[in-house]
């Protein structure tokens, strides 16, 4: 992955692949909504290697100001998203790669969307009792943490960032609990 402009051979490559992955970029845009954080994974997957979020963010266009306005919520264009693929698109690249990367990518986004709706019921029992309360949320999730871990209280400031929520909320939505 790379911020550069393309030479003219580039433009070529790039143009025959996003043809031949056009299907696979609608179905991971519809799916992910353009999220910022599906696209980082996506771009890290691309690139075989972490992507910083500021990476991501400029090649998609957006502004930092805009970033710190929507906060975790931020969200790309389809537009700003397929302008990014295509910059991230080598002259040595192939459309298998592409291909393989998406259909992961899309993988992983169908089996949350299956266990998110196995899950819904169970967690949307869970938020009504608990009241969203981030206290008794991170309870919940401490118990789930593994041997040795199980129970303990998780770093400050933790729940907070796996719930997406700003770190002086005492409270979060069942669509953020889920």
């Amino acid at each position: 992955v790379r911020s550069k402009r393309h030479s003219k051979m580039s433009e070529g490559n790039a143009a025959k692949i996003l043809a031949a992955i056009k299907g696979q970029i609608d179905t991971f845009y519809e799916m992910s909504g353009g999220t910022l954080d599906a696209t980082t994974f996506l771009f890290s997957e691309m690139a075989e290697q972490p992507v910083p979020f500021p990476t991501v963010m400029e090649l998609l266009g957006i502004p930092e100001e805009q970033a710190k306005r929507e906060g975790p919520g931020v969200k790309a264009t389809k537009e700003q998203f397929v302008n990014a693929v295509t910059q991230a698109i080598d002259e040595e690249d192939t459309v298998e790669q592409y291909q393989k990367v998406f259909e992961s990518r899309i993988n992983r986004m169908q089996h949350a969307k299956s266990v998110k709706a196995d899950l819904s019921g169970p967690i949307q029992t869970f938020h009504s009792k608990s009241g969203g309360e981030l206290a008794k949320v991170e309870k919940f999730f401490a118990d789930l943490q593994p041997g040795e871990s199980k129970g303990q209280p998780m770093p400050p400031g933790l729940i907070s960032a796996l719930l997406r929520v700003p770190p002086t909320s005492k409270t979060c939505t069942f669509e953020q609990l889920l």
